[in-house]
């Protein structure tokens, strides 16, 4: 097989996964390609990729995003791409068994809007915030690049404010509407994440948005940021609110905990958790959501480990005055709205026993 017909084959393939709605692609030599669609991980009725196919597909993608070719040789490389007529993708080429391999993750063409995602009505009140640290967290693939981009876009059609966004590569492109952004992708724009966070604090942003925040140095500028007056968006992989919170704590040493909790607690405006579970009746999945705002109570729990277990509680009776709801909360009102099943629901709440509970004394 020549190289055109090589590429041929993995746009294709490409093609199909994206009529299909998958929302990764998996290419690796000796194997047939494999799609994710809702979670599910399926191998397509195709032949074994070979690894000068593998080769061919990732160069004709990497060419697609500029990618310089001394890049492709390393072991491992991310980028993000538009293949013409098929659609916008971010690729993580690796490395194994001594041939190439590449995952693809699809990227919607349109950003759906917070009644699209089923996003509380808070987060509108959230995408206004001025300043401070906002946290979407969740494990990967329950949708927080997507919460992002919708968050991102609604400040595009409304607020006339410069946005950076930093990213490892990008993945949603905004052109500039109400709002003006300032796109940087590490490894084209700027050599770290690092390096891009200290720049970008003199580019006169009102925000500013960091794909993931991986190491202590890079969340310690991400926390100077918000207290300088800035709103900052990131992600974290924690299950909970309680869980990121804990997880920026233990970004610092033991003797600087104290200081950081305080410092957190001055400065957290808001935190989305995010879980995808199955839809009733259906292979789809759904969003459910547990989102912390900013309140006297919520802040003396961030300054207090002590009082840390207590968030939940105070999640809860925060619900009408500032918006905030617990997974569980949520998960009841899906439940008697028949969104979801209750063996869903306690397969995912914090305290299953509780929320069956619940169910039962408002039925």
């Amino acid at each position: 097989m020549g190289r055109a017909d090589a590429v041929d084959t993995v746009i294709r393939i490409l093609k199909g996964a994206v009529h299909a709605k998958a929302s990764d692609i998996h290419l690796r030599a000796g194997s047939a390609p494999q799609v994710r669609i809702d979670d599910e991980l399926c191998p397509l009725e195709h032949p074994p990729l070979t690894p000068a196919v593998i080769e061919a597909g990732v160069r004709a993608l990497a060419q697609y995003a500029r990618v310089p070719p001394e890049k492709l040789d390393r072991l491992q490389v991310d980028f993000s791409c538009v293949v013409p007529d098929v659609g916008r993708f971010r690729a993580h080429c690796y490395r194994q068994g001594g041939s190439q391999a590449v995952v693809l993750r699809c990227i919607p063409s349109e950003i759906p809007d917070f009644a699209k995602l089923r996003l509380p009505r808070v987060i509108k009140r959230i995408a206004g915030l001025r300043d401070g640290l906002l946290i979407v967290t969740g494990a990967t693939r329950n949708g927080k690049s997507t919460t992002i981009a919708s968050v991102l876009d609604y400040i595009n059609r409304h607020e006339p404010r410069h946005v950076i966004t930093l990213e490892d590569p990008i993945e949603y492109v905004f052109e500039d509407n109400v709002a003006s952004f300032s796109q940087r992708e590490v490894g084209r724009d700027l050599n770290s994440m690092q390096d891009g966070l200290e720049s970008a604090l003199r580019a006169d942003p009102d925000i500013v948005f960091i794909g993931e925040v991986r190491t202590p140095a890079e969340f310690d500028v991400a926390l100077h940021a918000a207290e300088s007056g800035r709103l900052v968006v990131t992600t974290l992989h924690s299950g909970d609110c309680i869980r990121a919170i804990s997880r920026m704590v233990h970004f610092y040493p033991a003797d600087q905990r104290d200081s950081v909790r305080q410092r957190l607690a001055d400065n957290l405006a808001a935190i989305i958790a995010q879980r995808l579970v199955p839809k009733r009746g259906g292979r789809s999945r759904i969003l459910v959501t547990e989102v912390l705002t900013r309140s006297p109570t919520v802040q003396d729990c961030v300054r207090d480990p002590a009082r840390l277990r207590a968030l939940p509680a105070a999640l809860d009776k925060a619900s009408h005055e500032y918006g905030s709801h617990s997974f569980d909360q949520q998960l009841v009102r899906m439940v008697r709205d028949g969104l979801i099943s209750l063996d869903t629901a306690k397969g995912v709440a914090n305290s299953p026993s509780d929320l069956v509970r619940t169910l039962k004394v408002t039925r």
